[in-house]
This record gives structure tokens, C-alpha cells and sequence, in this order.
């Protein structure tokens, strides 16, 4: 999760092809309408003080959410849902849901940031009421497009009107090349956005989608490796609103550009991991997902790894969300077994060599990855050879009998004599065996 560098000044720069003059004379007259808007913003929200009919905006399919058990639901109640009711979920009231089970946040009110976002997204729809007759004066700014011309009005209003901006700790800290730590729930999840106007890429596109849903238009939130954006697809086109960027204008980088720019592979398109528009059921395995990186952060370790499992029922083709729940995974094995038992990452490891790892054989056909010599390191799995004989050798004295095959080359441990059982004390190797009647179990 991090906030995105802007890689273009604003859409209509993509869109156009102009020199440097030229594209910076048409950037002013692009933020013109957003301009003009702004102006009449003011008197524009007297003149409609009433909201608009829908079918003046576009907005045939607006959602309203007033269900009485609302803001009442627990995250196990939300996917008790069907998927077609729990699409018609409010995902502010997904997030709130997943917030109010964290030790603290649990008088959170969904029904007052309901109210907040229904009043931005009544806002929004007076925008459009004033400033839309300046798409018909220049389409092609657009993409020739009104609803491209909506998401960069939605993003200008949460910026210029709203002041919402990227966490400065955040972004102070990525400027200094280091992780950031969110240590405070509202970082990932929406309630904080709200609450205090900063927001990181794990809530800001969650605001976008929230209005843009109540407004009618087809959003979703979609990933984009560790990041997230607004994806707007109506079946025949998709747009990706970068809702972190706060600058001039907006920015709407294509799949490609995100692709190219961030060294995404194709498998994150071909798994169903990125690039789409995500289900509510697995936007609310995002939000679990975001509170579990939330537990890891602050070091709450068992809560974080349970959560991280949940995500990924949630969501299961989640890249990034796999990637993030292997190191609860690691540490959950540490706490169920010792290091020398089958189960504990020392030994998940050694299976990992032998799978992926054989340099007599060159790629294994698990693994698409040209094997790479490790530097300055044992070849895995003569390390591997060395730890079985000397494992062998530490039985011999309890196998009796049984010859145990020798690794020429590699140093056996000391040999022991046998050993003598202690009276009463039982013999952690011995194997199992039922208790005789009228003896002490063994």
C-alpha cells in the first residue's frame, strides 16, 4: 500500500497529443469547467437546493441504503449474506463493520458517516447540475465521454471542496524510502478518511466508490498489486481513477500504464488478482484484510494471522494479500510447533528446497523460475543431506537393529551407547503403546 507518484499532469494530457505549450494551454482550459464550478458552487447549491432528477445527471441507477439492520451487522453477519444481497451492501458500512471489531472502535455510528457520504454525494450531483454544459462545449477533452468527465468532477469536488489528501506521515515516509507502519485503525480503514480528511490508497478509493455508487455509476474498488483505485466499468469501457492523487486536475491511468510503471506481470491479469472490478464479497476481504495489516503493524500477531486467513477466503486470487499472509502464516507455525517438528517453517523450508531448488536438474517443473545459485551460501540441498544423516545417526540408538544408510562425505555426530531406561520417567522416544490392564500407562 502506498501512495502513487502522479505519471501524468492530469487526464486530458494523456489523452491529447501537443506539444508542451499547447498541452499546458489545454490543462488551463480543462480545469476551467472545474473552475466555473466552483464559482457557482455556492449559488449553485441554493438554486437546487432540491436533488436533481437523476435522469438529468445520468444517474438512472442510483443506490440508496436503508436497510434497518444497517450499521447493526457484524462482519460474520455480512457474509452470511447471499452474494446478490450483500451487493447491495453499503461498503461504508462494510468497513465500519470490519472496524468496530477492533478493541476500541467499537462505538463507531455507521449511520453518521452514512450521513456525511450521502451529503458529499448530494454535493456531487449539484456539481454536475452546474458544470456539465461545459462538456458539451469541448468533448473531446473527455475522452468524448460524460461519465469520464463525472469521475475527474467527483475527484476535483473531494479535493478543492472537500480537502481530502494523502496522510502526510505516510507519504513523508515513502519519500524516505521506508515502510510505513499504520498504526491507528483509521489508516486502512474508511471511518479515519472521514473523520480527519487523510486518507492512504487503502481508503481513498474506498470514498470514491461509496459516492460514485450512490450516484448510479458502475465503480468498484479493483487492485493494482499492493495498491487500489477506482475502477469504473460499464461493460464497454473501464477507467482507473487514481484517488490518491490530489494535484491539478485528475489522473486515469490505463491497465497498461500501471502495468508498465509498476512491473506487474501478466499472471496478476490472468489470476484474477488485478485489474477488475472486485465483488463486494471481496471488498469486504479487503477490508479484513486491511485490518489484520493494521494487527500485524502494531504487533498483535494472532489476531492479525486469523484475519489474514479470512481475507483470503474472501478474496482467494488476492496476490498481494497472499503475499502479506505468508508472514502470519510463518509466525502461526512457530507457535504450534518446535523447530525440529514437521509443521515448523525451519522444516516448511527444507521442503521449499527440495521442491524448487535442484541444481542438477535445472528448473523444477513446479517452478517457471530459472534456478539462480545463491550467493555466498551451501547448495540447499546438500545442507539438507547433511541435516537427514545427522538426523539418522540421533536414532540409531533408538532403532536398534536397523542399519542406517551413511552419507560418505558428510561428519556423523557422536555415537552414544544405549540408553538405560530411567524407572517412572517415560521415554519421549519410545513409541506409543496402549496401556496394559492393571499397569501404569507407559
Amino acid at each position: 500500500m502506498s501512495g502513487r507518484r502522479a505519471k501524468q499532469v492530469c487526464a486530458v494530457e494523456k489523452a491529447t497529443m501537443a506539444s508542451p505549450k499547447k498541452r499546458f494551454s489545454r490543462l488551463v482550459s480543462a480545469l476551467l469547467p472545474f473552475a466555473f464550478g466552483a464559482v457557482l458552487t455556492a449559488g449553485g447549491f441554493m438554486l437546487f437546493s432540491k436533488t436533481p432528477d437523476s435522469t438529468s445527471t445520468g444517474n438512472t441507477n442510483r443506490r440508496s441504503y436503508n436497510s434497518p439492520d444497517a450499521g447493526h451487522r457484524t462482519v460474520a453477519q455480512l457474509m452470511a449474506l447471499s452474494d446478490a444481497e450483500l451487493e447491495k451492501v453499503d461498503i461504508v458500512e462494510m468497513s465500519v463493520a470490519v472496524a468496530r471489531e477492533i478493541p476500541g472502535c467499537e462505538n463507531l455510528d455507521y449511520q453518521h458517516y452514512k450521513q456525511v457520504v450521502d451529503g458529499w454525494a448530494s454535493d456531487v450531483s449539484r456539481w454536475m447540475t452546474v458544470t456539465e454544459g461545459n462538456f458539451e462545449k469541448s468533448p473531446q477533452e473527455w475522452r468524448n465521454d460524460i461519465n469520464f468527465f463525472r469521475l475527474g468532477l467527483l475527484a476535483t469536488y473531494l479535493t478543492r471542496e472537500r480537502g481530502v489528501r494523502y496522510h502526510e506521515k505516510y507519504s513523508q515516509e515513502q519519500k524516505e524510502g521506508r515502510n510505513s507502519k499504520y498504526e491507528e485503525p483509521g489508516a486502512v480503514l474508511v471511518h479515519g478518511l472521514i473523520d480527519t480528511l487523510r486518507g492512504t490508497c487503502a481508503t481513498m478509493p474506498v470514498l470514491h466508490v461509496a459516492i460514485g455508487r450512490r450516484l448510479g455509476w458502475p465503480v468498484s474498488l479493483a487492485s493494482v498489486g499492493p495498491h487500489y483505485v477506482c475502477r469504473y466499468d460499464d461493460g464497454k469501457v473501464h477507467y482507473n481513477i487514481e484517488a490518491t492523487y490530489t494535484g491539478p486536475g485528475f489522473v486515469a491511468d490505463s491497465d497498461q500504464d500501471y502495468i508498465k510503471n509498476d512491473g506487474l506481470p501478466q499472471k496478476a491479469v490472468t489470476t484474477g488478482s488485478d485489474f477488475r472490478s472486485l465483488t463486494a464479497r471481496e471488498m469486504l476481504g479487503v477490508f479484513v484484510g486491511m485490518r489484520a495489516r493494521y494487527y500485524w503493524d502494531t504487533k498483535q500477531y494472532d489476531p492479525a494471522d486469523r484475519d489474514y486467513a479470512l481475507a483470503r477466503v474472501l478474496y482467494p486470487s488476492h496476490r498481494y494479500g497472499f503475499r502479506e499472509s505468508v508472514r502470519a502464516f510463518v509466525w502461526r507455525g512457530e507457535q504450534l510447533f518446535d523447530p525440529y517438528e514437521t509443521g515448523h517453517p525451519a522444516t516448511m523450508a527444507q521442503w521449499l528446497a527440495s521442491m524448487y531448488f535442484r541444481p542438477s536438474q535445472g528448473p523444477t517443473a513446479m517452478s517457471r523460475t530459472p534456478y539462480q545459485p545463491p550467493v555466498n551460501r551451501m547448495d540447499p540441498m546438500a545442507e539438507i543431506e547433511r541435516i537427514n544423516a545427522m538426523n539418522r545417526a540421533n536414532m540409531q540408538p533408538h532403532m536398534p537393529g536397523v542399519p542406517q544408510p551413511v552419507t560418505p562425505g558428510v561428519p556423523q555426530p557422536p555415537t552414544y551407547g544405549p540408553q538405560v531406561p530411567t524407572p517412572g520417567v517415560p521415554n519421549p522416544h519410545q513409541p506409543y503403546q496402549p496401556p496394559v490392564p492393571g499397569q501404569p500407562p507407559r
